[in-house]
Formats: C-alpha cells, sequence, structure tokens
C-alpha cells in the first residue's frame, strides 16, 4: 500500500504533490485568519464590516478550496434556466 502510493506521488506533477501536501494546512490557516478577522470585527463592533468580510470570505474559500462546486452550479443554474430553451 504504502510502495504505490508512494509511487503515485513520484508520478504525479509537482503542482499536484504541492497541492496534496499543503492544501489542508493552507486550508486551515485561512480558516485560522478568518476567525481572527471576523472575531477583530465583531469586538470591534464593526457589524456591516464583520458581514462583509463574513460573505467575502465564503466566496473566496469556495472559489479557492471547491472550484468543481462553482462548476457545476454555474452548468445546473443554466439547464435550470434555459430548459424550455434547450427542449
Amino acid at each position: 500500500m504504502m510502495k504505490s502510493y508512494l509511487l503515485w506521488l513520484m508520478v504525479a506533477g509537482p503542482g499536484e504533490k504541492l497541492e496534496q501536501s499543503l492544501g489542508g494546512e493552507i486550508g486551515s490557516l485561512f480558516l485560522l485568519a478568518v476567525i481572527f478577522i471576523s472575531l477583530t470585527l465583531f469586538w470591534k463592533r464593526a457589524f456591516t464590516a464583520f458581514i462583509g468580510f463574513a460573505l467575502f470570505a465564503m466566496l473566496v474559500s469556495v472559489f479557492i478550496f471547491q472550484p468543481q462546486l462553482i462548476t457545476h452550479l454555474g452548468s445546473d443554474g443554466f439547464r435550470w434556466l434555459f430548459e424550455a430553451y434547450l427542449k
């Protein structure tokens, strides 16, 4: 099992290896930064900035960490809107 995993890592390109090894850590650091900034804005009672930052952080996290979700939402939305014209 371990040898096949190591072989698979050696076959993957440098970008894929970097994504697999650092993807989780970058996501954790991003979440930590979002929590820290959100709590700071909340304690300062800057509620408008807090809500704006929270929405921005949600959009950025979806675009960076799950881009396939955006692709599926776009194609499903297009089919839903124009299904009468597609038939």
